[in-house]
């Protein structure tokens, strides 16, 4: 009831869903920005074990395992980001077959699909860092719950990223954007 209300509210206040929309829209871009310094930090990693295993002979087991946990958070981090872009599982082809009304329907359809899977995410993320909670990482001495929490804190992060791609306007597809051009010419 609370979210239809506020749904409601903010489909009358034109200022306060372009405040929403730009809010998520700077989420969205933070996270893509933190994942690209954790992607850079996981390199650095990965480099420094190579350096300690090959070069003095010694591997430093916690930079693997540091590494492995520094990439799980920036997959999960950077979701929503490619949620936005249309970097997941595009539908373009289904999309270009359909009238302009289907397509929407279409994305609306794809959109409920993502939201209960980042639901399920969230539901079960949680639980998975509630029930390793108690454990340790090792080589790192710090809980493993960690590590887990990316799950539903991703999953959360990604869901703007999801109504944010719904939201963009739906670009004529490149065969009624020919046809259209064809027509013109040929006025």
């Amino acid at each position: 009831m609370e979210a239809a209300h506020l749904a409601l509210q903010l489909s009358k206040v034109p200022s306060m869903r372009k405040a929403v929309l730009t809010a998520a829209e700077k989420l969205t871009v933070l996270t893509h920005n933190l994942s690209a310094l954790l992607l850079a930090l996981a390199t650095a990693l990965v480099f420094w074990q190579v350096v300690t295993r090959f070069v003095l002979g010694d591997a430093a087991a916690w930079s693997e395992v540091l590494a492995r946990g520094v990439v799980i958070w920036m997959v999960f981090l950077v979701a929503g980001a490619g949620f936005r872009l249309s970097a997941m599982i595009p539908l373009e082809f289904v999309r270009s077959v359909l009238p302009d009304r289907m397509q929407r329907s279409v994305s609306f359809i794809v959109l409920l699909c993502i939201l209960a899977f980042l639901g399920v995410l969230t539901w079960f993320g949680v639980l998975m860092t509630i029930r390793v909670s108690t454990q340790q990482v090792a080589m790192l001495n710090i809980p493993i719950s960690w590590l887990y929490a990316a799950i539903p804190v991703g999953a959360v992060l990604a869901i703007p990223g999801a109504i944010l791609e719904f939201l963009r306007p739906i670009e004529p597809s490149r065969a009624e954007h020919d046809v259209q051009r064809d027509r013109e010419s040929f006025e």
